[in-house]
């Protein structure tokens, strides 16, 4: 089993990052540290069973091999789960995900049988070792129980196990992630804190400025230290009787490589999208600031990173956060939502709070189509029109079928290309169908009498892979490179491109300017058409795989493998034109895993938002004298 272990370990940290020998050496070194002393941990204690019954050994030297089996498919699971998605197999994901749906899932098969010879090998091993215990088994008979370890023996070796595994913890560097077995204990005993490098002061101040205040606004409080108020409240507020319709429609799957309107490229299979972003403003450097769905939706409705382990959908459902659908419902809108299968990832856990109206498909046993999708979305807004029409709008319309594995719907009307055509021949099928409906719903939303009042705002959720060969846990462009358009007359200026970095976590402040809401808030974000709240606009991705910090034409990433280690590199080159060689230079690997590690720390400390500051602007939204 520890030589198992070993070979996983060897290919994930000696392997496959890049970087010198000494860098991956110091990755390797601590991680075989609490490998091993886990798992001595673990045989120890399969010992000290077999000795305190011996009348049960036959037993327990079959429980301890079926034991051992389970924990070597972990092991290479966890590798090979975390190298796909980003995610170590953590009580996280399986609650996530539905148990063991993670692994049964086509974005985990299917890397694996693009891999099939790597796989095989590593099959092929296992079942050797599966036979080699099976004989273990079966020879087994009592004989050589003199041979047994002492106490003492068992004692120390326990104790070895236990220093193995701190000793990771003394590295004055970043390290790896512990063993699935120590994640597994350490969640289920409540011990998977996150904890700070600096003291929270620092920590805090460092954040802030990260995020940085926009023009008139100063921090609200110390104890929600991200939420920024009016310095002077009695500012007369911008807030507007006739406010605007705001429509989102937030493609899945949206890989912004493929789009004409962003990369220039003569051939394109999303006409109407194509057509929008011609009389609108196009972000062609957006980016998600998650993957998959759960991370990329809870950003853009509550401006908030994802936690650099967790899912906060999933595992922070009775945390607070400053999220649009629930300050435009107290605001007066009406707040519709309309998707499919939102429960997959526990999405359904928040809807109700934001929406006032949510319309699940695959609940109301609807097949789960883009046209069905957008046939809904018209019936909802129609019936909205027609007995609240003075009542502002603000409708999510959230489309499906162009999520993995691309297959494009019965009720698309042309023939599908079968399921060995090229990935990215599937994709771009499905694509196009997308964009007809997407068609569809933006032509009946210009009929509307409240067209000249309706913002509408095109979003993708993430990319995905079109080789699933080069499938990462990583924040790379593809899987979080997308694109934003908005319509409508705030586009005023024209139709224009803003080559900037942009991510969800802009979508809160931005919309909250549409409607003229000046009301504290805890958006990270910055408004995309107002003035910038940092000297530079910039966008910042968080996956357990990796992270990842664009700003002036450049980005760094750190792989979680290799915590130590920060990659600079143009993004987008062609779309995005890089500046200054130190628009990141001041940026490592310490400091941006600093700036995740704090917000998650607010995260789990519940000190992100509170409603209470959303109350008719007063005392509470003064922003304390000392700062």
């Amino acid at each position: 089993m520890i030589a198992f272990r070993l070979g996983g370990l060897a290919a994930r940290y000696l392997v496959q990052p890049a970087g010198s020998l000494r860098d991956r050496l110091s990755l390797f070194l601590p991680a075989l540290s609490a490998h091993l002393g886990a798992l001595v941990i673990v045989i120890s204690l399969a010992l000290v069973a077999a000795k305190l019954l011996p009348g049960m050994r036959r037993a327990t030297v079959i429980a301890a091999c079926v034991l051992f089996a389970v924990m070597m498919i972990a092991g290479q699971a966890d590798f090979t789960v975390s190298a796909i998605t980003g995610a170590p197999l953590t009580p996280t994901v399986f609650r996530t995900f539905r148990g063991i749906r993670v692994i049964r899932s086509n974005e985990f098969l299917e890397p694996l049988r693009a891999n099939l010879a790597v796989t095989a090998a590593g099959f092929a091993l296992f079942s050797g070792l599966l036979v080699l215990m099976t004989a273990v088994v079966r020879r087994d008979r009592g004989a050589g129980r003199g041979d047994e370890p002492s106490w003492p023996r068992l004692a120390l070796c326990i104790g070895a196990g236990v220093v193995l595994l701190w000793l990771p913890a003394s590295a004055p560097w970043p390290v790896p992630p512990l063993p699935i077995e120590v994640a597994f204990a350490r969640e289920y005993a409540g011990l998977d804190h996150t904890t700070l490098r600096h003291s929270e002061r620092e920590a805090i101040a460092q954040l802030r400025d990260l995020v940085g205040l926009p023009p008139h606004m100063g921090w609200v409080s110390d104890e929600y230290p991200l939420v920024y108020g009016l310095v002077d409240p009695s500012t007369p507020s911008p807030l507007r009787g006739d406010r605007p319709d705001i429509v989102v429609i937030m493609i899945e799957s949206l890989r912004a490589a493929e789009l004409a309107f962003v990369t220039g490229a003569r051939e394109s299979v999303t006409p109407n999208l194509d057509a929008l972003a011609s009389r609108g403003v196009v972000f062609p450097a957006f980016t998600s600031n998650g993957f998959p769905s759960a991370p990329s939706v809870l950003s853009f409705h509550c401006s908030a990173w994802p936690h650099r382990r967790k899912e906060i959908i999933t595992d922070f459902a009775d945390r607070a956060f400053d999220c649009i659908p629930s300050r435009l419902r107290e605001f007066g809108y009406d707040t519709v939502y309309i998707g499919a299968d939102p429960h997959f990832d526990n999405q359904d856990r928040w809807l109700p709070r934001w929406y006032s109206t949510v319309v699940d498909l695959t609940a109301n046993g609807i097949v789960a189509t883009d046209h069905n999708i957008v046939s809904r979305s018209v019936e909802e807004i129609r019936r909205h029109d027609m007995l609240s029409p003075a009542r502002p709008l603000f409708a999510f319309v959230s489309t499906y079928s162009t999520h993995y594995p691309f297959r494009l719907p019965d009720d698309a009307e042309e023939p599908a290309l079968s399921a060995s055509t090229d990935l990215a021949r599937r994709y771009r099928q499905v694509l196009r169908y997308t964009d007809r409906e997407v068609g569809t719903l933006v032509s009946f939303l210009d009929t509307r009498s409240r067209r000249d009042q309706t913002r509408t705002i095109v979003v993708g959720d993430h990319g995905f892979y079109t080789d699933l060969r080069r499938t990462s846990g990583l924040p790379e462009n593809d899987n979080i490179w997308t694109a934003a358009i908005f319509d409508g007359p705030r586009a005023a200026g024209g139709a224009r491109r803003i080559v900037e970095p942009a991510s969800h976590v802009d979508m809160l402040p931005t919309i909250l300017g549409l409607v003229g809401d000046d009301r504290p808030s805890a958006a990270l974000g910055r408004d995309l058409f107002g003035a910038p709240r940092r000297a530079l606009p910039a966008a910042l991705a968080v996956r357990p795989g990796g992270l990842r910090f664009d700003r002036g034409g450049y980005a760094i990433m750190v792989d979680a493998r290799a915590p130590n280690l920060a990659t600079r590199f143009v993004p987008f080159p062609g779309v995005l034109a890089p500046g200054a060689p130190d628009m990141v230079a001041e940026v490592d690997a310490v400091r941006l895993t600093d700036w995740v590690t704090a917000w998650s720390y607010l995260i789990e400390k519940n000190r992100v938002w509170n409603a209470s500051f959303l109350a008719e602007r007063g005392d509470k939204s003064r922003p304390d004298a000392r700062r």
